[in-house]
């Protein structure tokens, strides 16, 4: 456990800006706690970054959607196999002409699989 020494600063600029950078310290450790609650959630496509069975993002950046390639590496499996699943089993969405894989759909398809 760390020990913070307190210390009393008879300048109020100081005390003042010493208070301020406290205070954005402690919104940046709550912030970089939520990214990784959030980046844990969209890499087990089990959170707010889910997509939805009908309803896909508009754009192919979404932090839910993985190229072929993420997918194939993800999933071990090649990518012809992965583009296949698109096709095949809806895991992927065609996006200005590049496949997108949805990290739910694929997640819930290799859970049916080792099943």
């Amino acid at each position: 456990m760390e020990v913070q020494q307190h210390f009393v600063f008879t300048d109020p600029i100081l005390a003042d800006l010493i208070d301020r950078a406290r205070a954005a310290q402690s919104v940046a450790e709550a912030a970089q706690s939520a990214v990784w609650a959030y980046m844990t959630e969209c890499q087990q496509g089990t959170g707010t970054a889910a997509i939805e069975p009908q309803d896909w993002p508009i754009t192919a950046s979404h932090p839910g959607l993985l190229t072929v390639a993420q997918a194939a590496a993800r999933a071990g499996r090649h990518p012809d196999t992965i583009t296949r699943w698109c096709r095949e089993r809806g895991v992927g969405k065609m996006y200005a002409g590049r496949w997108r894989v949805s990290v739910r759909r694929l997640n819930t398809l290799l859970g049916q699989i080792s099943e």
